[in-house]
């Protein structure tokens, strides 16, 4: 769907902009006290409303692989990066399940961009990112 046709899906059902940031805050609260069926199902209602928002994405993919559903939660996790490449905890997030899934070369472009916008390295994710690289480096010398 166009972001037009979202933004009227919006409009129809009346969620304007406090309703949608309380859904995100309730999907995040059933995220919090562990109920992550809940989570999605909230946040998959949020993305067919509006699905420009990394967040909802981002806390999609966090809530899939707490339940073990890492296929799907590369795939929430590849669409927020893709909104928002910037974001250093979903690029590590993303790049530690593709590690762990043994896609090492599709981890890596995760990781060059996580390293970019912190080359000191001072972020926790961005740190995150370099003790991931250097334990899987590590493991493919030994």
């Amino acid at each position: 769907m166009s972001d037009d046709s979202q933004n009227s899906l919006r409009d129809i059902l009346g969620f304007d902009g406090d309703i949608y940031e309380e859904m995100i805050r309730s999907a995040a609260q059933c995220y919090s006290n562990g109920d992550f069926k809940m989570a999605c199902s909230i946040l998959n209602g949020l993305i067919q409303l509006d699905n420009s928002d990394s967040r909802a994405y981002k806390l999609l993919g966090s809530s899939l692989l707490l339940q073990k559903r890492n296929a799907d939660a590369e795939v929430a996790y590849e669409t927020a990066v893709r909104l928002d490449p910037s974001d250093p905890y979903t690029l590590v997030a993303l790049a530690e399940l593709k590690l762990k899934g043994l896609k090492l070369n599709e981890a890596l472009p995760y990781l060059e961009q996580l390293f970019k916008l912190d080359p000191s390295g001072q972020h926790p994710a961005v740190n995150r990112g370099k003790t991931l690289a250097a334990d899987y480096y590590e493991k493919l010398q030994g």
